[in-house]
């Protein structure tokens, strides 16, 4: 038999607004459509009742009782958060729910027996989410929907056993349902009053036929409801793909740093959401309603998800620093992007490795410092070049694959360490050949040698000689443009060498001299030349790699560039 349980705020307008506005906790709290004081209050707080304050006075006759009374208008965008903030609280521990209305929601218990010691632990872990959202809540565990929300209305924590609802709704008072209106318009309650009814038990004994004829069909759910056979199908709904809060401000904020202390309340609500359901905060949105009905939007890149408050007030702050908006904010949205954190288990081969939340909370504070976009981890580019490199988002490496039955390898590999970016250095030749090595920490006769090993790419993105940088780039005598390239900071952008016709090649060739395929070698000595520039750039790379093994014992890795004839160190073996 299913089981489902309901978590109702009561009075939600008034918790709605306590949880945006913590300070208005312990205040004498009521909701009027208007000020005015002939208007009647719709919703009056707890201690507002200790005082004698009920909905349906006017705003005079409530301060005639107390002066201290607090009337503020209904917030719409408070609530709307506050039952968002509901739901992800339930779906932290059963999947399936169906929001209701505000401030209500149905939870199905099917499968959770398995985590949890029956179905008061189940409720009493529900409830302790709500609470931890901010709103105090009620709970009510039946065999359908509608005796599970009449019995999260009788307050605190009530589970109604299998077999025993009728027990449990034929002491229930009628008024407890909030019936309104019939189809026709009369008083359900009312009407049900004059008959002599005002429990459901009484209403149980009626003909649901004879009950129909008079009060239409809501008269029969009633009476199906009274006897415990109504059984409303749970309707799950769809996981949230973002997390938002929404804050309406009394008065507009023009200065940044009371912005933060309003929007820093705001995000540790959205992290307590986000750690409820297992996530951490990514992208963050920004949507600022400002005065004369203008709006303020911006994006803010997480490099490393985290639910650190500080670390995302300060991405937020920086970014608002750059581009503050124009005119006084009136209210604030704040959408984020839910990420899945990084998981703890790592390799038992590898080094351990430091704990997820303080790595992530260590990579966002160092964003926050440095910027989104210089905060990661270095990965290889697909490139010819070795020193081709990217900046992608930081992870842990993975573990290196391990072939089955592999044999021991008693042969150390030489590991070289880059050195980037490359350090040019004067390098000796006889007959193109490297005989000394000369360079800031080194000078010595080269022993061993290997290579050249030549490497080439990426001409169709190289940078090109322009006698006049400062022409005009939508000049349509430039050859460049003419054939469909593009220049763009001494660069060069055309299409996939793949789809570079002749054409384009032909304008390649007329706007990049090629360099004498024989170096320009100067005499420095008895020994041999040294190669200079001769003032001529190819597009792309062409470079000649070589190994060079020292008399100080040294092994390095050196290459020679054909477009500027110049030599520099790459890196060296240790």
């Amino acid at each position: 038999m299913a089981r489902i349980a309901c978590i109702m705020v009561a009075d939600f307008s008034i918790a709605a607004l306590v949880r945006s506005n913590p300070a208005l906790a312990d205040k004498v709290l009521a909701i009027g459509n208007s000020l005015a004081p002939h208007a009647e209050l719709d919703a009056v707080s707890n201690r507002a009742r200790e005082h004698g304050i009920r909905p349906g006075m006017t705003i005079a006759q409530a301060r005639a009782i107390s002066s201290d009374l607090i009337v503020v208008h209904r917030s719409p965008a408070a609530e709307s958060s506050a039952h968002s903030a509901l739901l992800d609280a339930a779906e932290s521990v059963s999947p399936v729910i169906e929001s209701g209305a505000p401030g209500c929601a149905w939870v199905d218990l099917a499968g959770l027996h398995r985590i949890y010691n029956g179905e008061e632990e189940i409720t009493a872990e529900l409830l302790r989410c709500v609470r931890r959202v901010g709103m105090e809540p009620a709970a009510g565990v039946a065999a359908n929907k509608e005796i599970a929300h009449l019995a999260a209305r009788c307050g605190g924590l009530r589970v109604i056993e299998a077999g025993r609802e009728r027990e449990f709704l034929n002491w229930l008072p009628l008024d407890m349902l909030g019936l309104g209106k019939s189809d026709r318009g009369d008083d359900l309650e009312t009407t049900l009053a004059r008959w002599g009814m005002r429990r459901l038990g009484e209403l149980a004994r009626l003909n649901p036929d004879a009950v129909g004829t008079r009060l239409g069909r809501r008269g029969v759910e009633l009476v199906r409801l009274a006897r415990g056979g109504s059984h409303a199908p749970l309707v799950p709904r769809r996981r949230a793909e973002f997390f938002v809060e929404t804050v309406e401000l009394e008065y507009g904020i023009e200065l940044l740093e009371p912005l933060g202390f309003v929007m820093r309340a705001m995000l540790e609500r959205l992290v307590e959401r986000l750690s409820l359901r297992g996530m951490v905060a990514g992208d963050i949105t920004l949507a600022f309603g400002m005065s004369g009905h203008r709006s303020f939007n911006r994006q803010v890149a997480v490099a490393a998800p985290s639910n650190d408050v500080r670390a995302i007030l300060t991405l937020i702050n920086l970014s608002l620093e750059a581009s503050p908006p124009e005119a006084a904010v009136e209210s604030i949205r704040i959408e984020i992007a839910p990420r899945v954190p990084r998981p703890a288990q790592t390799d038992m081969f590898l080094p351990a490795a430091p704990a997820p939340d303080k790595l992530q909370t260590t990579i966002a504070r160092l964003s926050a410092l440095c910027g989104p976009g210089n905060v990661g981890m270095l990965s290889a580019e697909n490139s010819h070049r070795p020193e081709a490199t990217r900046l992608d988002a930081f992870s842990p490496p993975a573990p290196p694959p391990i072939p089955e039955n592999a044999p021991a390898k008693n042969v150390t590999q030489l590991v070289i360490r880059a050195i980037r970016p490359a350090r040019e250095i004067e390098v000796m030749c006889s007959r193109e050949i490297p005989e000394f090595v000369r360079g800031e920490n080194l000078g010595a006769r080269v022993i061993s040698i290997a290579g050249p090993w030549r490497r080439d790419g990426e001409w169709w993105l190289g940078c090109i000689e322009d006698t006049d940088t400062h022409s005009d780039s939508s000049d349509k005598t430039n050859p460049a443009l003419k054939h469909g390239l593009e220049l763009h900071d001494g660069r060069m952008f055309g299409a996939h060498p793949r789809q570079v016709s002749a054409e384009n090649l032909k304008a390649l060739s007329a706007l990049t001299p090629v360099p004498s395929p024989t170096p320009h070698l100067n005499s420095a000595n008895g020994n041999g030349a040294r190669a200079e520039m001769n003032g001529a750039n190819k597009c792309g790379f062409i470079r000649d790699y070589y190994e060079l093994a020292l008399e100080d014992g040294g092994v390095y890795r050196v290459y020679r560039d054909a477009n500027s004839h110049k030599w520099f160190l790459d890196g060296t073996y240790d």
